[in-house]
């Protein structure tokens, strides 16, 4: 889901744009997202994501510490996306693996200078035609896939609104934190220092996370100041 949202915000911002160069990064983004679209085990899972959801809205129908009304909302929410979901038929990324244009395309993509004028006129006639032909050709491959684009939106957006933020310190650049048997599906790190970033393990015994300083061009090197930071641990 995580790859999902971040190739769909790659594309979308690509295809926003009216220049050809990013509409080209737009058609190379297609390919990965027709790639997850074709594992057969997505379907399932966020059906079954949704349904495990549900459940646990559905225990707070009695509680009068929830707004009743904007649980309602939710269930709502994850009740259209899952249907559409459930009604979608075929391989959603079908239409891209179809097309003799995009293959000619793909197959070049790995050849350095591959998709230049000489290789491909065609691609070269498309990307010197008008931007809104451009955008329309990216959304109608895109189409069939925006369906998981949405819910993968709104599992996220679940997920990460259920956990709540605690500030801590990483001594010396490092922290560790014992689950205390809970399960937890999606750890979130903010740290204010831009330069900094952390590498992440965890297990059911440990969660554990070290900082990092980027240094340009360098190897980036560990930190040995504390470091205080925003920790949540999301679980639904």
């Amino acid at each position: 889901m995580l790859r999902l949202e971040y190739l769909f915000a790659r594309f979308n911002h690509f295809v926003r744009s009216d220049d050809p160069e990013l509409h080209h990064n737009a058609i190379s983004i297609l390919f990965d997202l027709g790639d997850i679209g074709a594992r057969g085990d997505i379907k399932s899972l966020l059906l079954k994501e949704f349904e495990r959801q549900k459940y646990t809205l559905n225990g707070l129908k009695s509680s009068q510490k929830v707004d009743q009304e904007a649980l309602t909302q939710t269930l709502s929410e994850i009740d259209s996306v899952a249907k559409c979901i459930n009604q979608s038929t075929g391989r959603p990324n079908s239409v891209i693996t179809e097309s003799e244009w995009l293959n000619a395309i793909r197959t070049r993509l790995n050849i350095p200078g591959g998709t230049s004028p000489i290789d491909l006129p065609s691609y070269h006639a498309w990307k010197n035609s008008p931007s809104s032909e451009r955008r329309e050709l990216l959304e109608k491959y895109v189409g069939p896939l925006l369906p998981w684009h949405e819910a993968c939106q709104l599992f996220l957006r679940l997920l990460r609104q259920s956990g709540e933020a605690k500030d801590v310190v990483a001594h010396n650049g490092s922290f560790q934190q014992a689950p205390s048997g809970k399960v937890y599906q999606l750890m979130r790190i903010a740290v204010e220092d831009d330069a900094l970033f952390s590498e992440i393990s965890a297990n059911k015994y440990l969660l554990s996370v070290r900082f990092l300083k980027s240094e340009r061009d360098k190897k980036a090197q560990l930190v040995s100041a504390d470091v205080p930071f925003k920790l949540t641990l999301c679980q639904f």
